[in-house]
């Protein structure tokens, strides 16, 4: 059996549990219980975020898997970290400085602060280990988990990325590139602009 097959068939499995090194990152609350998140994005699309009536935009379908959680189905997500500069994005054990490489090239260089109440049930913790595995093949040669991923269509891929997801107050720092989810039925704006800021950090800039 390939390894990868227990995250392609079975929710709530961790790379973990099978004995590869977590990123320490935690999900930060604050003193009244909200959860705090953070966003990088180009300077040229800040105006529209943090325009009254606008935000963050969730246009990435979560259903793209060939199995998705019935939860899941029909959602769309935007991401975020669980801190302003991840370990894991710039010296991850497994995939080195690609994280922070593809920030830089694909996401952009401002970081924005998220804060939404505890109780919002849209936001989970998905293990992005999973399509860095895919992509250091691609760009590196190597699968550095070495899960035995098929690469050639990104369904296993997909699958197991969302068979990752875990609700944001229930996440224990077992992902070794935690991803925050921000998810909600339909396209549309998934977290509002009242609940966003520009960051006081700024490692990026």
């Amino acid at each position: 059996m390939r390894l990868g097959e227990h995250f392609i068939e079975q929710k709530g499995v961790s790379l973990s549990q099978f004995g590869y090194k977590p990123d320490p990152g935690r999900v930060e609350f604050t003193g009244s219980g909200n959860i705090v998140f953070y966003h990088y994005t180009k300077e040229e699309h800040l105006e529209r975020i943090l325009s009254p009536d606008s935000g963050l935009y969730a246009w990435r379908q979560v259903d793209v898997c060939p199995n998705p959680p019935e939860e899941l189905t029909g959602c769309f997500l935007t991401e975020g970290f669980l801190e302003p500069l991840p370990m894991w994005l710039t010296d991850c054990p497994y995939f080195g400085d690609l994280g922070i490489k593809m920030v830089k090239q694909y996401i952009g260089n401002i970081l924005l602060r998220i804060e939404l109440p505890r109780n919002d049930q849209g936001l989970y913790v998905a293990d992005y280990a999973h399509v860095l595995e895919e992509k250091h093949f691609t760009l590196r040669g190597t699968a550095p988990l070495q899960l035995g991923y098929d690469f050639s269509t990104g369904k296993e891929i997909t699958q197991a990325y969302v068979h990752s997801y875990i609700p944001a107050t229930q996440y224990e720092s077992v992902h070794v590139a935690p991803v925050m989810q921000a998810v909600r039925k339909g396209a549309g704006v998934v977290i509002p602009s009242d609940y966003i800021r520009l960051s006081e950090e700024q490692p990026l800039r």
